[in-house]
């Protein structure tokens, strides 16, 4: 499963994969210069090079790419379920609404009757 978040840098989202029944949290989802993929998750570690350490390695190629493809297409399932909500939340434009408006009122005009003229008005009292 994925959960997009609002892109910090080059992390877009964070990812949990479920391999052979063990369930693995916080996978980052990184937008990378060749493309979307899943970044092992890690911790603080003050004595490694980058001041993290993986908490997850994958020594078999194949099998990286087989958890990438799949984070790549949960990321886009996501990504396209997130936006059908907000579209489906949306109000319509105001030009729209306005548009519509001014088509129920020109039906509505049209089933009145005509108001009587001042003169003949005048001669019922």
């Amino acid at each position: 499963s994925v959960r997009p978040i609002e892109p910090q840098g080059k992390l877009i989202g964070f990812a949990s994969v479920n391999f052979g029944g063990v369930v693995i949290d916080d996978f980052k989802v990184v937008d990378g210069k060749n493309g979307i993929f899943l970044g092992a998750p890690s911790k603080p570690d003050p004595a490694s090079r980058t001041g993290y350490r993986a908490t997850v390695r994958i020594p078999d190629h194949a099998t990286q790419e087989r958890i990438n493809a799949a984070g790549v297409k949960a990321y886009h399932a996501a990504v396209e379920q997130l936006v059908a909500r907000a579209q489906a939340v949306r109000p319509a434009p105001i030009k729209e609404q306005m548009a519509e408006a001014a088509k129920q009122a020109g039906k509505e005009n049209a089933a009145r009757p005509a108001p009587a003229k001042a003169k003949e008005a005048r001669n019922d009292r």
